[in-house]
C-alpha cells in the first residue's frame, strides 16, 4: 500500500511537471508567433528593448478587459524568443518577414537552441 502511495505521488508531481512544460512551450510558441507578426511589417531590425515592450502591448490588447484567466507576460522567455530572432544575419531575417511560418520555425529552432 505505502509503495502504491508512493507511486501515486510520484505520477502526479510528473504529470504536473510535464503539464508546466507544455504551458512553457506554449508561451514560447505565442511569443514566437507574435514577434513574427511585428516584424513582418518592418524594414529594418528592431532592438530587444522595442519588440519586447510591443509583444507585451500586444498581449494586453489582446484580452478581454472580462476574462477571468489573464496570462501574465513572461518578460524573460519573451526576451530569449526576441534573442533567437536577433542571433539570425540580416539577409535571413529581411527573408523571414516574408514567411510568417517559416519565421516561428526558425525563431523556436535559436530559441530552442539557447537552452
Amino acid at each position: 500500500m505505502k509503495a502504491l502511495l508512493i507511486a501515486l505521488v510520484g505520477l502526479s508531481l510528473s504529470a504536473s511537471a510535464l503539464a508546466d512544460d507544455t504551458d512553457a512551450d506554449a508561451q514560447e510558441n505565442i511569443y514566437a508567433s507574435q514577434l513574427c507578426h511585428i516584424v513582418s511589417g518592418e524594414q529594418k531590425t528592431g532592438d530587444m528593448q522595442s519588440y519586447t515592450e510591443k509583444m507585451k502591448s500586444q498581449l494586453a490588447a489582446s484580452q478581454s478587459p472580462s476574462a477571468m484567466n489573464k496570462p501574465s507576460f513572461n518578460e524573460e522567455t519573451a526576451q530569449e524568443v526576441v534573442n533567437g530572432w536577433l542571433e539570425l544575419g540580416e539577409e535571413e531575417r529581411a527573408k523571414l518577414r516574408h514567411d510568417q511560418q517559416q519565421c516561428e520555425q526558425t525563431v523556436m529552432t535559436q530559441f530552442q537552441q539557447q537552452d
